[in-house]
């Protein structure tokens, strides 16, 4: 079989199976584990696949934005998130909390702790935070983004580069390896990656689905985030690969609905 027509079908088993193992190319077409390594690392470079640790993955188009309200996919897999991030919530100290679905979960897990400033770019979060009785709230300002009712812009953006905070939860609309983070919006990039980098500790919260998707405005690498925390149905493969950046890699259980909530 020519090389050609060998990547042409891995290309399409890939998009088919959605993810394969290196293990299985190689058995499948009788070449030798580089030959496919060197297979895959073609096809990825020409946005065919995106590899993983042992195998590769197919790539996804990036869902339309909706407003945050109207978020209602992977509820449950950000409930696993949200549940295994809250012991990562310091005993005191200032926390940020990023405008996003998952991340405004996190209230449930912040009422009633005065220890804590809790600052946020997300106005639904603060309001939330407000009227649950959290001790002390405070938001950065700036124009409100309609997606993600999140601040930001140049106002945003001066007054970040002016605080720091102890444990900073942002999320990401998407997340490649070669790549790094990614969102939909150059505002929104900027201050994302604001955020991580005014935090002494900076926590990706991140659903399976967001692995292997690759939107228009790349605002920080992995490897710019300490701890990441996904769900359950993230592949073995994909949790290997993070570690293997030398990041601290958490997965949450799956919701028992008779497990007390917050």
């Amino acid at each position: 079989m020519k090389v050609s027509d060998r990547r042409r079908e891995i290309a399409r088993l890939v998009v088919s199976a959605g993810r394969i193992q290196a293990q299985e190319l190689s058995e499948r077409f009788g070449v030798n584990a580089e030959t496919i390594r060197r297979d895959l690392a073609a096809l990825e470079t020409s946005g065919a696949l995106h590899r993983t640790h042992g195998g590769a993955m197919a790539r996804r188009p990036l869902p339309p934005e909706i407003r945050v309200p109207m978020r209602l996919e992977e509820r449950e897999a950000k409930l696993e998130i949200v549940r295994e991030a809250s012991s990562l919530i310091p005993e005191s100290g200032v926390v940020f909390i990023e405008a996003g679905s998952t991340s405004s979960m996190l209230v449930d897990y912040l009422v009633g702790r005065p220890d804590l400033l809790i600052v946020t770019n997300a106005l639904q979060t603060a309001l939330a935070l407000t009227d649950r009785g959290a001790a002390e709230v405070m938001t950065i300002g700036g124009r409100m983004r309609p997606q993600s009712y999140g601040e930001v812009g140049p106002w945003a953006f001066e007054r970040l580069a002016s605080l720091r905070f102890n444990v900073a939860f942002v999320g990401t609309n998407a997340i490649d390896f070669d790549w790094g983070m990614w969102t939909q919006d150059p505002s929104e990039a900027q201050i994302k990656a604001a955020i991580i980098a005014s935090a002494e500790t900076a926590v990706l919260l991140v659903d399976h689905t967001k692995f292997g998707l690759r939107p228009a405005c790349r605002y920080r690498s992995v490897e710019d985030v300490d701890i990441v925390v996904s769900d359950h149905q993230l592949e073995r493969s994909v949790v290997e690969d993070i570690r293997a950046l030398g990041l601290e890699m958490r997965v949450g259980r799956p919701v028992d609905p008779t497990e007390p909530h917050p």
